[in-house]
C-alpha cells in the first residue's frame, strides 16, 4: 500500500472518529446539560409568564443534536403539564398547547420509539388538564385519542386506562366509563379508588373482577 493511500485512510478514520465523538457524545451531552441548567434556573427563578417559559425551554430544545430530542421533549411536557395546571387563564393554556405540539408533533407522527407509550400518555394528560381549564371539547377528544392509542400499545398499562376513565366521566359517557372501570378492576381488583368513583356515580360493574 502506497504511503499516500495510508495517509488518506488515516485521515478518513480520524475524521470519522471525530464525527462520532461530536455528534454521538458531545452534542447530546451538551444538549442535556443545557436542559438541566434551564430546569435549575426555573427552580431558582420561577417562570413569570408563558413567553418566559417558552424562551427558557427553547434554548436547549432548539440546540441541534441527533440524539436526545425526544427525551428532552418528554421532560419538557412534564414541565408544561405543571404550568398548565397552574395557568390562570384559558388563552395561556391554548398558547402553551400550541407551543408543546410544535415539538411533539414530529415525535407522535413517527409512531414509534422506546417510550412512545409515555409520549402518548403525556399528550393525553396535558389535553385533559387543558379541558379542565378551557372546557374546550376538542381537548377532551384529543385526550381520548391519545389515551386510546396508548392503551392499544400497552393494554395492561395503567396510565392510559385511568386517563380514559376520567375522560369518559367528563364526557358523561356512563357506558364507556363502566366498561373502562371493569377493565381496570379486572387487572387490579383491589383498586378502591375506582370502586369509590363508581359508587359516587351510583353505578357498579355488572360482572365480578377477574379472580373473584
Amino acid at each position: 500500500m502506497r504511503p499516500i493511500t495510508k495517509q488518506t485512510i488515516a485521515v478518513v478514520v480520524s475524521l470519522f472518529v471525530l464525527f462520532v465523538a461530536v455528534y454521538g457524545s458531545y452534542m447530546p451531552m451538551r444538549k442535556a446539560e443545557m436542559f438541566i441548567a434551564t430546569l435549575q434556573g426555573i427552580q431558582a427563578n420561577p417562570v413569570t409568564s408563558l413567553a418566559d417559559l417558552e424562551n427558557r425551554l427553547s434554548v436547549p430544545l432548539n440546540y441541534p443534536s441527533p440524539i436526545g430530542q425526544e427525551e428532552l421533549v418528554r421532560n419538557m411536557a412534564n414541565s408544561v403539564l405543571g404550568f398548565v395546571q397552574n395557568s390562570p387563564n384559558a388563552s395561556s393554556t391554548d398558547e402553551l398547547l400550541s407551543y408543546l405540539d410544535g415539538y411533539y408533533a414530529p415525535i407522535i407522527s413517527r409512531g414509534r420509539g422506546m417510550s412512545f407509550g409515555q409520549d402518548l400518555y403525556l399528550e393525553g394528560a396535558i389535553h385533559e388538564v387543558a379541558f379542565v381549564k378551557t372546557q374546550e371539547p376538542t381537548d377532551l377528544q384529543l385526550a381520548e385519542q391519545y389515551y386510546l392509542e396508548g392503551h392499544a400499545l400497552g393494554p395492561e398499562r395503567p396510565q392510559p386506562l385511568y386517563g380514559l376513565f376520567d375522560v369518559y366521566r367528563f364526557m358523561g359517557d356512563e357506558a364507556d366509563t363502566l366498561s373502562t372501570a371493569q377493565t381496570i378492576l379486572n387487572l387490579w381488583p383491589t383498586d378502591t379508588n375506582i370502586r369509590a368513583a363508581l359508587a359516587a356515580m351510583q353505578v357498579m360493574p355488572t360482572s365480578s373482577p377477574k379472580g373473584k
